[in-house]
């Protein structure tokens, strides 16, 4: 499916704290990925509530190829998916720059959240918690990702 790329792409993984056994689960899936020489490895942004996202910018964002964001409602609840960084990462994905990939890991309304105005992982925005079986839902993600890296490759 997915050729090796011309130069790994660079990955930065956004997560909600209360998440971390679904994002351990998924970094199987990343450590493939950089095993078969497709993404360089990948740097992490533990979300947590009580944190004044407005004007935080992590600036490995600024210089990542791809931006992953596993979404839940304790994402949502941090206030992250409106802060600084986030904002940043859309308007680099705009530009050809970056692209941003959100991962539902839970039910959660996006509706007027930018994260819900581009392609959802995995299909049909079907949240991974959902999966009768969770290993089904990771390997259409990871399908989606490799996709997504093979379209940013393409630019190299």
């Amino acid at each position: 499916m997915t050729t090796k790329s011309k130069r790994p792409v660079s990955v930065y993984l956004s997560y909600a704290q209360k998440d971390k056994d679904l994002k351990e689960e998924f970094e199987d899936y990343l450590a493939i990925m950089q095993q078969n020489g497709l993404i360089s490895g990948w740097v992490e942004r533990q979300v947590q509530r009580g944190t004044d996202w407005s004007q935080v910018i992590d600036p490995r964002i600024l210089t990542t190829d791809l931006v992953l964001v596993l979404v839940s409602p304790a994402l949502l609840a941090s206030g992250y998916s409106s802060g600084a960084e986030l904002q940043k990462a859309f308007e680099r994905s705009e530009t050809g720059e970056t692209r941003v990939i959100p991962i539902i890991l839970h039910y959660v309304n996006l509706i007027g959240y930018v994260l819900g105005r581009v392609q959802l992982l995995p299909r049909d925005a079907q949240p991974v918690s959902s999966w009768s079986n969770r290993s089904e839902a990771w390997e259409n993600i990871d399908r989606g990702i490799r996709r997504a890296i093979d379209g940013i490759t393409k630019h190299y």
